[in-house]
């Protein structure tokens, strides 16, 4: 695209990598622009999920669901809640209970 002007600022130990793009300057508009490689951590997430019932050797914790920080970010950025928050939790089982998102289950289970 001519006239876009992309610069790598830095990425996060979580993968996540922020561009600043300044191709509208002309315009008065700047972004940064993230993106995260989500491939590896989804098929981790599917073979953990093939791997057993998600409980830990004692039955004290149970596996649920491996989150990408981008997806933690579109869904605060466009649905204005954090899935890390204690208050979203309602809103967290119904996403990972959901058809839409079961790439995120590490083991297969309903909340």
């Amino acid at each position: 695209m001519e006239g876009v002007s992309r610069k790598a600022l830095f990425t996060s130990s979580s993968g996540v990598v922020h561009e600043w793009d300044d191709s509208r300057q002309s315009e008065g508009f700047y972004q940064v622009i993230s993106s995260q490689d989500v491939a590896p951590l989804l098929d981790h997430n599917k073979a953990q999920a093939n791997h057993n019932n998600g409980w830990n050797a004692d039955k004290t914790l149970r596996r649920a669901a491996t989150i990408p920080a981008i997806v933690r970010q579109k869904w605060i950025n466009e649905e204005g809640w954090d899935c890390f928050d204690p208050a979203n939790a309602d809103k967290l089982k119904q996403k990972l209970n959901c058809s839409d998102w079961s790439h995120l289950r590490t083991a297969h289970w309903r909340f």
